[in-house]
């Protein structure tokens, strides 16, 4: 065989092999519905699970506002060493002096000193 003949050969020679490639299809129209309604779907299953979650974050947003509330109180406790409380009390009017006085009858501190009002004056039967 000559040097010309082997060319020819070899030129001529073609094969075929099978192959699967992903490539665009142009949907039918029972295809292309099915996708717009597949859309649809997402789209509201995402709107609704956003809410959901808008839901979440701002009860938990709350619950970590009402836990932040509780923390303060009890540092400025625990800071001062006191809280405030009801106390029985008892109100003593001077009317010679024009003062009265709330003492605590726990303690019998006095924890208010004030002038007597006018009206209070006026009010005083001795």
């Amino acid at each position: 065989m000559s040097k010309e003949n082997e060319a020819v050969e070899k030129k001529d020679r073609i094969e075929t092999k099978s192959a699967i490639e992903t490539l665009p299809v142009m949907l039918t129209i029972e295809e292309h519905l099915d996708r717009s309604q597949k859309l649809a779907k997402a789209n509201q299953d995402g709107v609704e699970i956003e809410a959901k979650k808008k839901d979440i974050v701002a009860d938990f947003a709350a619950q970590l506002k009402k836990i932040e509330a509780t923390l303060g109180a009890l540092s400025r406790i625990v800071a001062s060493g006191k809280e405030y409380r009801d106390v029985k009390c008892q109100w003593t009017y001077n009317y010679t002096q024009g003062f009265k006085e709330l003492r605590r009858l726990d303690t019998m501190e006095v924890v208010k000193h004030q002038e007597l009002t006018q009206q209070e004056r006026q009010g005083s039967v001795i």
